[in-house]
């Protein structure tokens, strides 16, 4: 599906998610949903309360949908018409370049460029980062994933820091690092998803 045959507001896309025949996807411009399947899209922007136009990720569960933008975490609560934006100032977010975000009931995280993990025990009103501080082996998450009180944040890796995969076993309030030295390929980890006790990332 490209923006000449399906209504994509790019055809760069960063993320998808579906809900049976509702698609989403997440483009540089704008977040597109499809509730055929994917064969046609709306393009969700800014004039629909994103905070930017370019959508690292999507997360849904039901009608509640949070899209990761360059300028804050969108949350919708009508199937994505529209959002009500989370940023630094309103929420408390590290930063508002948000490029991941997941949420299980009431509990959002928000992957953020520089700010730490995002954790949200009021549906993304406010949020508490939790950085390096607290065990992460980088303050740029570029991915987050929960199952119970198990967090994984994927981190970047930079000049004087360390990288890797934090895993939290306390519902993201403190991380264990895991890198290179634990076997992963690369202490720069993108993403992250886990079923049960297989973690890939």
């Amino acid at each position: 599906r490209t923006v000449a045959n399906s209504g994509l507001g790019s055809n760069t896309v960063r993320g998808v998610y579906a809900i049976g025949n509702t698609v989403y996807a997440a483009t540089d411009g704008g977040l597109g949903v499809s509730t055929d399947g994917g064969a046609t899209f709306t393009t969700r922007t800014t004039t629909d309360g994103l905070g930017g136009n370019v959508v690292w990720g999507v997360y849904a569960d039901s009608a509640t949908v949070y899209a990761a933008t360059t300028g804050g975490a969108g949350i919708s609560t009508d199937g994505g018409t529209t959002f009500t934006n989370r940023t630094t100032a309103n929420s408390g977010l590290g930063n508002n370049v948000v490029f991941g975000v997941y949420a299980v009931g009431g509990t959002v995280y928000a992957a953020t460029f520089g700010g730490g993990l995002g954790i949200s025990t009021d549906g993304g009103a406010t949020f508490t980062n939790r950085t390096t501080t607290d065990g992460l082996g980088d303050n740029i998450v570029r991915g987050v994933y929960a199952d119970g009180a198990t967090v994984y944040a994927a981190t970047n890796v930079g000049p004087g820091v360390l990288g890797g995969l934090g895993i939290s076993t306390d519902g993201g309030a403190t991380f264990t690092n895991r890198t290179t030295t634990d076997g992963l390929g690369d202490n720069r980890v993108l993403g992250v998803y886990a079923d049960g006790a297989t973690v890939y990332a």
